[in-house]
């Protein structure tokens, strides 16, 4: 509390800001993990008509295991190439991009839907959360509303007028602390955590193979 108001949001904004800043990006939309931000981005591409659910998604065979799932759960299709990749890679056609195991200075790819973790074993350890990066203000605005219920960002309930259906994937003032308070010793150039190698091939998991 500070003057009888409640900055909660205010954190979450700073926190925001500070990473969108480094990452060279103009909005930073934080979240509760990476893999909900690729599912929000792939909703909000749906919601654009930039894809529909008839659409199949590219990823590398060898990635995390709830990156396919959030394909799956989108409502869309997922098809694998075997492609060597490091620290970041594209979920093609889309310009979604699964940068959880980067986290570098000017890391962010204009006009992307630029995904990074802040998972325990990563730069910024907060242990859960990620966010997602762009430049594109209806995309901010839209993953915003979609991450807290369809709320607006610090508008009463009372007053709230929805249009987007959301869900309860928002970062809290809490885990935004602990994060501003890690990046203080991030530095500008992180190697990155792991590569296409330290994955199984999910191609050959059955569950990814039914129609």
């Amino acid at each position: 509390m500070k003057e009888g108001r409640d900055i909660s949001y205010e954190i979450i904004l700073e926190f925001e800001r500070k990473i969108a800043e480094y990452a060279g990006s103009k909005y930073g939309i934080s979240i509760d993990s990476a893999t909900n931000g690729i599912f929000l981005s792939l909703l909000y591409l749906k919601y654009t008509g930039e894809l529909k659910s008839s659409d199949e998604i590219i990823i590398p065979n060898r990635t995390f295991l709830s990156v396919p799932m959030a394909i799956v759960n989108s409502g869309m299709k997922v098809s694998f190439e075997n492609k060597s990749w490091g620290g970041c890679y594209q979920l093609k056609p889309t310009r979604i991009y699964d940068s959880a195991v980067r986290f570098k200075r000017d890391m962010y790819i204009p006009k992307s839907l630029y995904v990074v973790s802040f998972q325990y074993k990563k730069p910024i350890p907060i242990g859960r959360g990620g966010m997602i990066l762009t430049d594109d203000k209806e995309a901010a605005d839209w993953l915003r509303q979609a991450r807290f219920n369809g709320k607006h960002p610090n508008v009463s309930r009372w007053e709230d007028k929805f249009e987007v259906i959301g869900w309860d994937m928002y970062m809290t003032p809490e885990q935004s602390i602990r994060g501003l308070i890690l990046f203080n010793n991030v530095k500008d150039d992180n190697p990155d955590v792991c590569c296409d190698k330290d994955y199984p091939d999910l191609s050959k998991q059955l569950i990814f193979k039914r129609k």
